[in-house]
């Protein structure tokens, strides 16, 4: 064989070797983006999941449940897995971890063990985090436990309250759910030091775990409530992370902003990184749903804003940004056209996500599924099929163009490559009935069936071009 027979022959291989799981503790941030350790620029697409056992909502004195929870098993991973999610954000609860002060459940960790040992073994990310909504279920959803209630507000200061739930939206904005917030960042009674403390021992049980992406700090934080809010927020994120890092180094913490942004699609960009290292700026973004808008219109122009916006924070923190929540009723205007293009917006951005939600059984149901994922017939098709759509996994090199038209189901990726580990997409079979076809710098490559497709373009530095369209 002649030496440019060789180069094209390289040129056009599929590398077809399996996809490597990534795991979680050989991440890496560098200049804003996440690598692993081969340095391909990694992307991370997910779901939300509230895990019976895991989510706290219920009570041992008589109250009633607020809400019940899908259980979650390994037919909810390997679905997970089909669709193409790579990451899932699971929510805890501070009020399982710690019931009472100082008093921690090994049983409870060894359920979040569990969930974690289930998205291994399908190749899933989990980001572990410290959830809250109304503060605490004594007087919200869930989150801290009844002794920093007391601590906070005194053991009357505020209504017990129980199940069924369906009032959360008045029990986030009631006067003893703000005054917990206050008393929080206001570090009464050092309470922050306790959060940190059960931060740490979750930690120091998971530091060795390669299914972990990394610990969320808080869900949604209230800290405008207090003078210089964002000061008092900051101060407690770096306190957090740090105390985290005294037990893990090599796992990824990721912070919010302010709960606010939910409403008003900004937060203040700041003029310097984020102190400790291996952070990720985790925003919500629910453009058009929780701000007085809807998007009857249809004009992803509406949506953009706030992803350029949360873009131009998350460069302020030197951080990658994780949208830790987006989603949408799926009754509510062109609700499907809505998470296509905010998806788009995710990937010109360079946006890792998580969506909410994978399934609920109460409230808005809000999940992908009518009732749990195991019912029959239960997948909202128009809502998956908006979901799982092609993305580069693991790209070995900078990514400078991800572009896909879910309406042409094509992808134009670019990128200036660096190394020799093959680039990995997801390829939903869904979408391609007739199969795809990929070519690299305009020549045909011939690939295995997906969903993850591994291949290698051409060899050494330089400007690449991956192209994927349906076969014709």
């Amino acid at each position: 064989m002649g030496p440019m027979r060789t180069v094209v022959v390289l040129v056009v291989l599929l590398a077809l070797t399996p996809a490597r799981a990534l795991d979680g503790r050989r991440l890496h941030v560098h200049r804003g983006r996440l690598l692993d350790e081969r340095r391909r620029e990694v992307t991370l697409r997910g779901v939300n999941a509230r895990v019976e056992g895991i989510f706290d909502v219920t009570f041992d004195d008589g109250r009633l449940p607020l809400e019940p929870i899908p259980v979650f098993d390994d037919g909810d991973a390997a679905t997970m897995e089909r669709f193409g999610f790579n990451l899932l954000r699971l929510p805890i609860s501070w009020s399982a971890l710690e019931p009472a002060r100082g008093r921690f459940d090994a049983a409870y960790l060894d359920r979040i063990a569990g969930v974690l040992a289930l998205c291994r073994s399908h190749g899933i990310l989990v980001l572990l985090d410290f959830h809250q909504d109304a503060f605490s279920k004594e007087i919200g959803e869930d989150g801290a436990p009844r002794w920093v209630l007391d601590l906070l507000l005194g053991p009357n200061g505020y209504p017990y309250l129980g199940g069924p739930l369906t009032d959360l939206g008045a029990r986030r904005l009631a006067p003893a759910t703000l005054a917990a917030f206050r008393q929080f960042f206001l570090d009464a009674g050092g309470v922050q030091a306790d959060l940190a403390a059960a931060a740490v021992v979750l930690a120091h049980r998971f530091a060795r775990e390669p299914a972990v992406l990394g610990y969320e700090i808080m869900n949604e934080p209230l800290a405008f409530l207090v003078p210089n809010g964002d000061v008092a927020l900051l101060a407690f994120h770096v306190r957090l992370a740090r105390a985290i890092r005294r037990v893990d180094h090599r796992h990824l913490v990721a912070f919010e902003p302010d709960a606010i942004r939910n409403a008003t699609n900004a937060a203040p960009v700041p003029t310097t990184p984020f102190p400790v290292r291996g952070a990720l700026y985790a925003p919500h973004v629910y453009t058009d749903v929780f701000d007085g808008h809807d998007y009857s219109s249809g004009d992803p122009a509406e949506l953009a804003p706030s992803m350029e916006r949360a873009a131009a924070e998350a460069r302020g923190w030197g951080a990658p940004l994780l949208v830790g929540e987006y989603g949408i009723d799926p009754n509510a205007s062109n609700a499907n056209a809505w998470i296509t293009a905010e998806l788009d917006l995710q990937d010109h951005l360079r946006t890792h996500s998580a969506f909410w939600l994978w399934e609920e059984i109460s409230q808005g149901r809000w999940g992908l599924f009518d009732g749990e994922s195991s019912e029959p017939d239960g997948e909202r098709i128009a809502r998956t099929t908006a979901l799982s759509r092609v993305y580069a996994r693991a790209v070995p090199g900078r990514v400078l163009e991800h572009a896909f038209d879910a309406a042409a189901n094509t992808l134009r990726l670019r990128y200036v490559a660096r190394g020799t580990a093959p680039l990995e997409l997801f390829v939903p079979p869904r979408r391609y009935p007739g199969g795809f076809a990929v070519r690299c710098n305009g020549r045909p490559v011939a690939t295995s069936p997906g969903p993850v497709v591994t291949l290698r373009c051409g060899r050494g530095r330089g400007e690449r071009l991956v192209e994927l369209s349906p076969a014709s």
